[in-house]
């Protein structure tokens, strides 16, 4: 009895060490996502102020949360739109040009009315692309 109680303890530890260290995995790939997303660039237009050559890397779609116009990384749902652009495409993501966005009316919307006024939020679409 006592060595059974034996072999299931040393499991049991056996088994925290491994999720301690695929926990401390997951942390390392989040905070490389954050700093990837955190320097994506997010423009309107197909110019990237300081980097006149640039390689597209294809389209990408997500919410925003606001226009990117007002896009300054402190709206809780803005990285959003980077993230997808991440998960498709990776670091090789620099910035989104020609990013469009459309408000989306949510399912609990009881009339359509506008942005300001309505429950829903900010889709944006764009394409990603890595500088030369």
């Amino acid at each position: 009895m006592k060595a059974w109680l034996t072999v299931i303890f040393a499991v049991a530890i056996a088994g925290c060490g491994a999720v301690a260290s695929e926990g401390a995995k997951i942390q390392q790939e989040n905070a490389a996502e954050d700093a990837s997303v955190k320097r994506i660039v997010v423009v309107q237009t197909a110019d990237v102020p300081g980097h006149p050559k640039y390689t597209q890397l294809g389209s990408v779609e997500g919410v925003c949360g606001r226009a990117p116009a007002y896009d300054d990384d402190n709206s809780s749902a803005s990285p959003g739109f980077k993230h997808a652009a991440y998960n498709k495409y990776g670091d090789k993501v620099d910035a989104i040009i020609n990013v469009n966005s459309w408000f989306v009316l949510s399912n609990q919307a009881s009339a359509p009315q506008g942005p300001g006024n309505a429950e829903g939020h900010l889709e944006c679409k764009g394409i990603a692309v890595h500088f030369d």
